[in-house]
């Protein structure tokens, strides 16, 4: 595989990290260093340096005597998941609604939006997923709280796994569509305390799509 030297680590970091998110590498599956430099064909260095990001990330574990281990899911894990990102994502609405930049950051989220609309009518899911993903983040951009928005960040890579694979399904990009035009028309409206709550239950929505997944798929 033609890697640029210069940004080796970064590269297998992204390659692996898509990887996981999509189950091309399925989660539960021992990485080994050996596999690894035999697929990139460079040093553990890089490598290394990668599975550290995927750590930070979540993303893998490290297990005295086995290696790493892409991270598995239990039921339990993901309702303390979905639950805790519901949260996080009511805080930054209510922090972003504080911002001075109301004008620039409701633009954003209408071309999000109608990006987002225009994929699933496309069925580009893909592209679909990547701003459904963007409608939540862009309140992390003007929350003005970088450890609220670095803990989210993190916190999303194992909703992504799921995202990855229910958001197949057109009535349930349909349903997510809908809910994230009502958030943000409640935001508009100035009725935070209201959009804060809608995002708790669309995040609890978005639970039980992925709960339908974890007996099949984990």
């Amino acid at each position: 595989m033609g890697l640029n030297k210069s940004t080796l680590s970064e590269q297998i970091y992204q390659i692996l990290r898509n990887d996981i998110l999509t189950q091309k590498i399925p989660c539960g599956e021992k990485l080994t260093l050996k596999v690894l430099q035999e697929r990139f064909q460079v040093s553990s260095t890089p490598i290394r340096e990668a599975l550290t990001r995927l750590t930070q990330d979540q993303l893998v574990s490290y297990y005295s005597n086995v290696g790493v281990r892409v991270i598995s899911f239990t039921a339990d894990d993901l309702r303390e998941i979905y639950t805790f990102m519901g949260d996080l994502d009511g805080l930054a609405i209510r922090y972003a609604s504080a911002s001075p930049d109301q004008e620039k950051l409701q633009a954003e989220v209408t071309e999000i939006l109608e990006k987002e609309c225009a994929a699933a009518k496309a069925a580009d899911v893909q592209t679909w997923n990547r701003y459904s993903d963007e409608f939540h983040l862009v309140f992390y951009r003007y929350c003005n709280n970088s450890r609220l928005a670095e803990s989210a960040e993190r916190l999303r890579s194992g909703i992504s796994i799921f995202s990855n694979q229910y958001c197949r399904a057109s009535v349930i990009q349909t349903r997510i569509d809908e809910e994230h035009l009502a958030i943000f028309q409640a935001y508009k409206d100035g009725d935070i305390e209201k959009a804060v709550q809608m995002m708790k239950t669309h995040l609890n929505d978005s639970l039980n799509y992925a709960l339908r997944f974890l007996p099949e798929t984990f």
